[in-house]
């Protein structure tokens, strides 16, 4: 049995390889607190999140096709929830209860405790069943409406009638009946369970000779014992099977609708702080469109427990991205916000924002300024240009790349030179990027480039910020005086503007080269 809700041809595991710089991506978009949300405080619905978050998907189909489940998952998440709740109490109860298949047992033991687990999942499998009856004409969705439809058709009346039936007989306190041929040397062989309650049983065993053994045959107790266990071989084979096939099916129901229900919890949360969420229109193909409206940072929503203020803007065609502004502005707010809606799109869910349509990327890279190396192994340039090698290695057309302060850690010419090099070749091969930068010079020599568009954080003429991301020319400061001015009061003795033309950028490093 089957479950695909998450895909339409093979099950998710919790267990998939993330996709390239999973670390990055976790701490420089703050993941962890929106996968923290998501889980609730459930170990197995955070890990399948995450597995889920961290491997993006790259087709329209699968994602539209998951996007269907989500829907069907808000709308009635009762259903989702009880469903998960069945499954989770079961494996709790079987932990609690003692109920397992031991890794090294006789062929006896493992009999009957394959007997007692199939009798226990039974239970188990009847208020799934239960609970597809109850929810039968609810979902519209192909994953929901294909589960609901097995578990009606697999789990039928004639299905647990023969469950009960074969539980009757194994565990009925009456002995068991084996049968067994002479082999070529008188041994015994073809040792076979028989079924005591045959039409000929008691014809054909009434008159049949007994044995018993002696309360101190040691030895005859110890032959009977292996008689037995080779009777019960192919028996303890083919319920260990089919309970091993039971316990795998409730795992993958378990796994996928612990993504929904991290779904719903997510939600719950948002909505709870009057944040929207809205399911995002992806398109394929090397057009860039992106339009949002509304859009903002989840996890800092869900750290601050307020409402704060979304983003919007429509940019078409464009595949560059860059960012200036003062300082406190919102920039690296808004980046993550980006981020966080790119993964949360490809992965089928809903994302941070009223209205967010978006290119389909092949690749998610972040490249965030770091702190200084403890380690004192490299320095700060040298830790920049290393993590860009390693995302260069596996970059490809179509992908997304943010950059956060990027190349800052050495001078203005030199910080803006490298910028523009990695920019230029990025465009070249068609991978989108956003930059967030305080480098003047980098962001004033691609004015002329194709496919560039400048935004800024937006600040008033007091120097108080609103934290909206707006079309606007590169900004030439970050307006550090305002910070000052808030921390210390009084005039700053050297304003950010008057540096600047003291010490101007040299004209032929801001012409594009």
């Amino acid at each position: 049995m089957n479950v695909f809700l998450m895909n339409r041809e093979c099950e998710a595991s919790p267990n998939a390889d993330p996709i390239f710089g999973k670390n990055d991506l976790l701490n420089d978009l703050e993941l962890d607190r929106i996968l923290d949300s998501m889980a609730g405080g459930d170990s197995a619905v955070r890990d399948i999140c995450s597995a889920a978050l961290l491997h993006p998907l790259l087709s329209l189909e699968e994602i539209r096709y998951r996007q269907s489940s989500l829907r069907d998952a808000l709308s009635f998440p009762q259903a989702v929830r009880s469903f998960y709740r069945a499954v989770v109490n079961a494996f709790e109860m079987k932990r609690n209860s003692w109920y397992w298949i031991s890794a090294f047992p006789s062929v006896s033991t493992r009999y009957q405790e394959a007997v007692r687990l199939l009798d226990f999942y039974a239970d188990v499998l009847r208020k799934l069943r239960g609970l597809a009856d109850f929810y039968w004409d609810k979902f519209v969705s192909e994953g929901f409406g294909n589960l609901i439809s097995m578990l009606r058709k697999e789990l039928n009346d004639d299905y647990f009638r023969e469950i009960r039936d074969l539980l009757f007989v194994l565990t009925h306190d009456s002995g068991i009946l084996i049968s067994a041929s002479l082999g070529s040397h008188a041994q015994g062989v073809d040792y076979v369970l028989r079924q005591k309650e045959s039409p000929r049983f008691w014809g054909g065993w009434l008159f049949a000779p007994v044995f018993t053994l002696a309360p101190r045959d040691d030895a005859g107790a110890t032959d009977f014992s292996n008689r037995k266990d080779l009777a019960l071989t192919d028996a303890a084979d083919a319920l260990t099977q089919a309970v091993e096939h039971i316990e795998g099916f409730l795992k993958k129901l378990r796994d996928e609708t612990a993504f929904f229900v991290g779904c719903l919890n997510l939600r719950d949360a948002l909505h709870s702080v009057g944040m929207a969420t809205c399911f995002p229109s992806l398109h394929r193909g090397m057009e860039a469109d992106r339009n949002w409206e509304g859009l903002y940072d989840v996890s800092l929503a869900l750290l601050v427990d307020l409402p704060i203020i979304g983003n919007t803007h429509r940019s078409e065609g464009n595949l560059l991205h860059i960012v200036t502004g003062a300082n406190q502005g919102g920039k690296t707010t808004f980046l993550r916000s980006v981020g966080q809606a790119q993964l949360m799109s490809q992965c089928g869910m809903f994302c941070g924002a009223l209205a967010f349509y978006a290119p389909l990327r092949n690749g998610i890279f972040t490249h965030f300024k770091r702190e200084e190396d403890h380690t004192m192994t490299k320095g700060k340039l040298d830790e920049e240009l290393f993590r860009m090698s390693s995302i260069a290695d596996h970059l490809v057309p179509e992908s997304l790349i943010l950059f956060n302060e990027s190349f800052s850690s050495t001078n203005e010419r030199e910080g803006s030179e490298i910028a523009r090099q990695v920019t230029r070749a990025l465009l070249e091969k068609g991978i989108e990027a956003f930059h967030v930068t305080h480098l003047f010079d980098f962001a004033e020599s691609m004015r002329n480039f194709p496919k560039v568009e400048f935004l800024k954080a937006e600040r008033f003429e007091d120097g108080t910020r609103s934290f909206r991301i707006l079309p606007g020319k590169p900004e030439s400061t970050a307006f550090g005086h305002d910070l000052y001015k808030e921390v210390f009061g009084g005039q700053v003795p050297d304003s950010e503007d008057e540096t600047r033309k003291s010490n101007p950028v040299p004209p032929s490093s801001q012409a594009p080269k």
